[in-house]
């Protein structure tokens, strides 16, 4: 009896060996376990700048009248933007913001105007490659302009253009453009136009280069 216990006492032991043994075997070790955690770790996501202040000159045309010829303004343009990503880990965004325009005419009407905008536009930006400190970026949107002075200036007399010179405040347009971003600056052209609509003067057709830069 006690023989019979002493061999089942190893019988068991060894079992146990065999077991450890088995997973042992099947595991893997330290270098391996560290070497594929690695391999499926995610990169890290590029950042991507939220805020940008920009200064723009625009060479327009204004169409003043309904049988009128357009008028060559000079304007130059102060403003900021603010970069909201719509599509995660994808480098879609809708850009919003405020700007303040200053225009000036000298040959015509000698006429100076101060504009407000709310411009808002889609942005995709293309990365050549992986470092992606460069970037293109085509962006279309629309803008609510609001004209807040407009004067005319002839000889001695000054004529308050959005009474008496039949000129509307407000007016929405479209702009297209393409922006090219080297880390934090950017350089982008634009070209703008109102929506038509007869019954409102001044018709706007703008040309711009702008540069910025993000924070």
């Amino acid at each position: 009896m006690f023989t019979t216990r002493i061999k089942m006492a190893v019988f068991a032991v060894l079992c146990c060996g065999l077991n450890a043994q088995a997973q042992f075997d099947d595991s893997y070790d330290v270098e391996e376990w560290t070497l594929d955690d690695e391999e499926v770790a995610p990169k890290p996501q590029h950042k991507e700048y939220k805020n940008a202040f920009y200064l723009q000159y625009s060479p327009s045309r204004y169409q003043v009248g309904e049988d009128a010829e357009r008028v060559k303004f000079n304007e130059f343009t102060l403003g900021y933007s603010r970069f909201i990503e719509v599509v995660e880990d994808m480098p879609y965004f809708v850009e919003v913001g405020a700007n303040m325009k200053f225009s000036w005419e000298t040959s015509v009407m000698s006429g100076r105007a101060l504009t407000f905008r709310i411009p808002v536009n889609v942005i995709y930006k293309w990365y050549p490659w992986s470092k992606k400190d460069f970037a293109i970026a085509p962006f279309a949107g629309a803008s609510l302009r609001a004209i807040a002075m407009a004067r005319e200036h002839t000889g001695e007399k000054s004529t308050n253009l959005l009474c008496d010179g039949g000129w509307k405040s407000f007016q929405v347009s479209w702009q297209v453009g393409l922006r090219f971003y080297l880390d934090r600056y950017f350089l982008g052209v634009s070209y703008s136009r109102d929506f038509r609509d007869s019954s409102k003067y001044p018709g706007v057709r703008e040309s711009g280069v702008h540069f910025g830069v993000c924070f």
